[in-house]
């Protein structure tokens, strides 16, 4: 049930009790020459869509863009953190003072992760409002690997807009892809030392905006990967029940 879609009546009656809401944040960044600028944002909504059927609630708005510093390219769109995370709060806080006790934030956008994160605690030690979040590209991976979904493994499964991100789309928005363009693109910048972050800017590895292989990509892959990770996601909530916060002196 997305909250933007629903009158004042209906929201007053579907908030008189205490509330989980789910919050969708994506990015407008260059995602490979196949796949649409707001993959990001799409995929979020996709899944937070998915996700409130599964569980009964209510999808809350969407942050559409996000800390794309570091990817910038042709149609690229930014936020400097600071302000996605003062407009999260303040959705958030909104959504509080109706009634809403818990935040489930589903961002794909691996940029958004700690800023979400620092909301994220703020909340539950100042408030008591519990929130979890889902980093869609991160959790998928676990899933492809034992479930042996993908043909490839890494980088090249789930770089920018590789096998995994491709085949996620081919399910749920076939009609974004550009199949004429899928490529098999390896990083150009070795990288023996995975243990350690650099900070190297996206456009460095060329100009196709993509790293990994997008051409063994299928929508049955997509339904697989996208239904296996939903379902471990739900497993999850089912039992998510944190404790409350514990003053200290």
């Amino acid at each position: 049930m997305k909250m933007l879609e629903m009158n004042f009546a209906d929201f007053k009656k579907e908030f008189k009790d205490p509330k989980t809401v789910i919050i969708p944040a994506g990015a407008c960044e260059s995602w490979g020459p196949h796949l649409p600028l707001g993959a990001d944002t799409i995929m979020a909504e996709e899944i937070a869509n998915r996700l409130a059927k599964r569980m009964g609630w209510i999808v809350g708005p969407t942050l559409t863009v996000g800390d794309s510093a570091g990817v910038w390219g042709p149609g690229t769109i930014k936020t400097r953190p600071e302000s996605f995370k003062m407009y999260l709060e303040d959705i958030c806080e909104s959504l509080i003072e109706h009634g809403a006790r818990r935040f489930c934030f589903v961002s794909p956008h691996v940029s958004n992760m700690s800023i979400i994160s620092q909301v994220a605690w703020k909340l539950k030690l100042e408030k008591d409002v519990d929130c979890c979040i889902f980093d869609w590209w991160r959790i998928v991976q676990p899933v492809a690997r034992e479930k042996k979904i993908l043909d490839n493994d890494g980088l090249m499964a789930h770089g920018h807009a590789a096998e995994a991100g491709t085949s996620c789309f081919l399910y749920v928005r076939p009609d974004l892809v550009k199949m004429d363009r899928l490529q098999k693109i390896e990083s150009p910048i070795p990288n023996n030392y995975p243990e350690f972050q650099q900070f190297i800017p996206f456009a460095c590895y060329g100009d196709e905006y993509m790293l990994g292989d997008a051409t063994g990509a299928s929508r049955e892959k997509g339904e697989k990967l996208v239904e296996a990770t939903l379902d471990r996601m739900v497993e999850f909530l089912k039992q998510w029940n944190p404790p409350a916060n514990r003053a200290i002196y």
